[in-house]
């Protein structure tokens, strides 16, 4: 089953891909680059209206999320994730973009930091919103395909504007469809590029893709990758966080697979630069460990079916406290009693 785009989805999709195609090549001198990031793209998907669905009347999440993944299958990095899902459901407001999402040390280096003129930063309890001075960051130099950033000097957050507790639950939520949604464009693609390469690649009289070894695990690749996509899908139509949660989780557990996978079977050539395959490998890659990563999903999926599972309490026993007694301190956990004492087995 391949559900189909609706006129207006099938319309604002072609429009995309008709500006993307000429983003398809990079730019001579940056075709062994690590990472470009596309200052011209962003300008166009700025311009043209695509970082405005969901604010447009008729659309919504869905579309968004739709232009999210389009727009990850060209090599160049464009941010599209924050400016069009993310923003528009904590905020009213415009905010200067690139937009970068920060959340932990201020100290480490930032995926899109480099190229950002705001920052919005989950701190537990509230969401930030944080002017980036380009004097005050350096770019980081990494092996993935996103550019990186680090603060020279941490922002004084007590300047930053605070759009309080309600935003933070919409951050996340949103934050894990955009990654979602990303994710399924670059595996898609990284999918397509590597089935064209073992079309051609001959090996021992004929091409890679006549062995069905290879076959099982690239229909593995489309599956994860096909997979991904409609969860993203589903979570931008539904708006339910148990849906973003399922997709970022998804999403981020397959990724180590495709990656091994996809540049195996481009053999010495995945590893180059010179192979465009790692401008969407490296970037779902980085992606894998972001807000938390797949065991940081399916936590939230607990909570949400569950609720949030209070940290346990030692019980306080005789025999606890007789084997603290004997070990001259405090028996913290049952499992140490139990080595203490054998009555507790």
């Amino acid at each position: 089953m391949d559900l189909e785009l609706n006129e207006d989805q099938s319309m604002l999709i072609s429009a995309l891909q008709s500006i993307l195609d000429r983003y398809r090549e990079l730019p001579s001198e940056h075709r062994r680059d690590r990472s470009f990031y596309s200052l011209d793209l962003d300008n166009q998907l700025l311009t043209n209206g695509f970082l405005d669905a969901v604010r447009t009347p008729g659309m919504g999440a869905l579309e968004a999320a739709l232009v999210i993944a389009e727009a990850a299958t060209a090599p160049v990095s464009v941010e599209v994730g924050a400016s069009a899902l993310i923003a528009p459901h904590i905020t009213d407001a415009i905010l200067p973009r690139p937009i970068v999402l920060i959340s932990g040390d201020l100290g480490k280096a930032q995926r899109y930091l480099n190229v950002a003129k705001t920052a919005l930063m989950d701190v537990g309890d509230d969401i930030l919103v944080i002017a980036v001075e380009a004097a005050n960051v350096e770019a980081v130099d990494t092996i993935y395909a996103y550019p990186y950033g680090r603060f020279i000097t941490p922002p004084d957050l007590s300047k930053a504007q605070r759009l309080g507790k309600a935003a933070v639950a919409p951050f996340r939520q949103w934050s894990r469809v955009a990654l979602a949604a990303e994710c399924a464009g670059l595996m898609r693609t990284a999918v397509d590029f590597t089935v064209d390469y073992v079309k051609q690649r001959r090996m021992f009289g004929t091409t890679l893709g006549t062995y069905q070894a290879v076959q099982h695990r690239l229909a593995q690749c489309h599956q994860i990758a096909r997979a991904t996509h409609y969860l993203a899908m589903k979570a931008a139509w539904s708006g339910d966080p148990m849906d973003a949660s399922a997709a970022a989780c998804f999403a981020q557990q397959h990724i180590q697979k495709l990656t091994f996978d996809l540049h195996q079977f481009n053999g010495g050539m995945g590893v180059t630069n010179e192979h465009k395959l790692h401008f969407w490998t490296y970037r779902f890659r980085a992606l894998q460990s972001e807000l938390g990563g797949a065991n940081g999903a399916a936590h939230e999926i607990a909570d949400l079916l569950w609720g949030p599972v209070e940290a346990p309490r030692t019980p306080d026993t005789p025999a606890l406290r007789e084997a603290a007694r004997r070990k001259g301190g405090a028996a913290k956990t049952p499992g140490m009693a139990r080595h203490l004492d054998p009555a507790l087995t």
